[in-house]
């Protein structure tokens, strides 16, 4: 194989963490470009990442340009000796080591680290490598992503290219809440617009619940969505409504009773007639065990949850019904390893919110149930990745409506229940959540504390690439995750050409 072009042969450097080379004015090289080291003495090769680009004006001599040069400054991503065996640097190269680009073999080297689930392409600087796609390992995700994309900056269209390398692989199962009806089909405003129907492996990777009319499921093989009432649980009103604390008691009152009973007692029930401390009268009605449970509860807060409750049903009415659920249908096909997408089109996001935590909650207690009766077995492990959008209001440090997700972010990975927050605004998630994250997609991002944030808990060392990520362009990332040894930049595909 033919090697890399030379650089330079003057290496040095102030650490083990830092090198510093010169490369001709004429290079063609930028932020992020990867090089290798060869220590012909030690037999090592070292890969970097270039962070940093300055001029030599020393090296300048009379008036001509052509012999100045550039001071190159690099950090080090790993070194492969003899064995070859891939390693943190924890030695440095020898001085005046020569310095390279990429060859072919040390890209089929990389191939190496890469997973199943293809996202896009490694860049090295401003330059795409085709033959060295990006793909995060699939055993990795039940450990929990974190996507932080500031607006426009192309998060739709790397969830789109992730759920088709998910419908590819089939090796986990992925749900997806889409509000805004741009997954199934595509944006109708766009005429070059796909979406996850249009996948070849569709019909087999993908499952559609979807509320629009009976004409467009069937145009589309969609199905129906449903959720009972008896997935609802009452602790989801503490992620729906802001509740006082003696709205919390009447919950807490309420928590052993079935989602069918609550519904239909305070649906059908005058709160007005049920008796108090102060009532020594019996209340008549079908359901005289919550009426004694919830006897000694505020009157106003037992009205005030009488009024969220019939709120909760006026909003999920597209959906809700009183005894025919989807949830069966929703769990076996992402037990089967299936891209689940929840298509609610025009849906507030009150009812998505609900609308995830019913099903979260269902996978995570099914789940739990498969591993600790052993039925998970080492063949054949379940994982699952369900996505929370806009993941701020429901993890953020201060948010009290956290619900079953903070449950999942804590614990989800001993069931193989993965979380994958995407939000604009990382600093607002609270950091206990962020060290659970052992993948983040970063998309650019203008705030540094957001930066920061991410920094203080990605499981590499981000803070050396503080400048490529503000230097990101739309549709790039950079991709850290414990199943690839060293943080990569990332091309991302552009969804309707992957799927081609």
């Amino acid at each position: 194989m033919s090697s890399g072009r030379l650089l330079d042969n003057r290496l040095t450097g102030t650490n083990v963490l830092h090198y510093v080379f010169r490369a001709p004015a004429a290079s063609p090289m930028s932020i992020g470009d990867l090089v290798v080291v060869d220590d012909q003495q030690n037999r090592t090769r070292f890969f970097a990442r270039i962070t940093g680009i300055g001029h030599d004006e020393q090296s300048c001599t009379g008036d001509s340009l052509d012999d100045t040069s550039l001071v190159i400054s690099a950090y080090p991503i790993g070194c492969i000796g003899v064995d070859e065996v891939f390693r943190r640097p924890r030695i440095m190269p020898s001085r005046y080591s020569p310095v390279r680009t990429l060859a072919p073999e040390d890209i089929t080297y990389l191939n190496r680290f890469m997973g199943e689930i293809e996202v896009g392409l490694v860049v090295s600087g401003q330059r795409p490598i085709p033959e060295l796609p990006v793909r995060i390992p699939a055993r990795v995700l039940s450990q929990h992503m974190g996507v932080f994309a500031t607006t426009g900056m192309g998060k739709s269209n790397y969830m789109k290219v992730f759920c088709a390398s998910a419908i590819s692989a089939r090796l986990f199962g992925l749900l997806i809440i889409d509000p805004h009806g741009e997954y199934a089909a595509g944006m109708s405003s766009d005429f070059e617009s796909r979406g996850l129907l249009h996948h070849h492996d569709a019909d087999t990777g993908l499952s559609v619940f979807s509320i629009q009319n009976e004409n467009v499921r069937t145009e589309l093989d969609m199905k129906q969505l449903l959720i009972s009432h008896d997935d609802m649980d009452i602790t989801d009103l503490t992620l729906l409504f802001d509740l006082l604390p003696t709205e919390r008691e009447v919950m807490n009152l309420l928590t052993p009773f079935p989602g069918h009973d609550i519904i239909d007692f305070f649906v059908n029930e005058d709160v007005e007639s049920l008796p108090s401390h102060v009532k020594t009268t019996a209340h008549i009605g079908d359901h005289q065990d919550i009426a004694q449970r919830v006897r000694s509860a505020n009157p106003d807060a037992l009205r005030v949850v009488q009024r969220q409750i019939q709120t909760l049903i006026d909003i999920s009415s597209a959906f809700l019904h009183k005894t025919t659920s989807s949830v069966p249908d929703i769990i076996e096909d992402l037990l089967a390893n299936k891209v689940v997408l929840i298509d609610i089109p025009r849906m507030s996001e009150v009812a998505e919110l609900f609308l995830l935590s019913v099903i979260s909650r269902a996978v995570l207690h099914k789940y739990k149930n498969v591993v600790q009766s052993g039925r998970a077995g080492e063949d054949e492990p379940h994982r699952v990745l369900l996505t929370i959008e806009e993941a701020q209001r429901v993890l953020s440090m201060e948010s009290e409506k956290t619900g079953i997700f903070r449950q999942i972010a804590m614990e989800g990975r001993k069931f193989g229940v993965g979380l994958c927050a995407v939000t604009q605004q990382p600093k607002n998630i609270d950091p206990r959540v962020l060290a659970q994250m052992n993948t983040f997609v970063i998309m650019g991002l203008a705030d540094r504390q957001d930066r920061e944030t991410i920094a203080s808990s990605a499981k590499h060392d981000l803070r050396v690439l503080d400048l490529e990520i503000q230097t990101l362009d739309r549709g790039d990332a950079i991709i850290s995750t414990i199943g690839i040894p060293f943080p990569v930049s990332c091309h991302v595909h552009r969804y309707e050409d992957y799927i081609e």
